[in-house]
């Protein structure tokens, strides 16, 4: 089973990132935004349960005083979402820390974990001037890979 586990900071303990993407984005072109909601996405290949997926974001990957997460894949109408991933073909240092450490929990052994940052955008551009905005900001296509969705 592919699970997926993101995370985002609570409220008010994530803004300097916030804004930081924000400005970023904007220096590269993308002015007219008006909320990023930035996040941290691991896929854990492995013979997991969905209990043990959310076990694994509550006692690991999400830190319960400054973090919240969610396993199940529910995006703000009206936002863009971005994924950025390192390339299946470069090593995901952190992806295979969390993968020893997994089994050191006695979740049972995870074939495979990836780490990714992901942004769910708001604002009045178009994808295409979203994806170049990104590209020049997010992106190095040599170790990259990426996606972007409207919802």
């Amino acid at each position: 089973m592919r699970g997926f586990i993101e995370v985002f900071h609570k409220k008010n303990y994530g803004d300097k990132k916030t804004l930081a993407i924000k400005t970023r984005l904007q220096a590269a072109g993308l002015k007219n935004i008006k909320e990023v909601i930035p996040s941290v996405i691991y896929q854990i290949d492995g013979d997991f349960t969905a209990a043990q997926i959310d076990k694994i974001g509550a006692q690991l990957l999400a830190d319960p005083v400054l973090e919240t997460y969610k396993t199940k894949a529910r995006e703000p109408k009206g936002f863009f979402k971005v994924q950025v991933w390192i390339k299946d073909s470069s090593t995901d240092v952190v992806g295979q820390s969390v993968k020893d450490i997994i089994g050191l929990l006695g979740h049972g052994p995870a074939q495979n974990v990836r780490v990714g940052n992901a942004f769910a955008i708001s604002g009045n551009f178009t994808k295409a001037q979203l994806e170049a905005a990104v590209k020049k900001t997010f992106v190095n296509e040599m170790l990259n890979k990426y996606t972007a969705q409207e919802f």
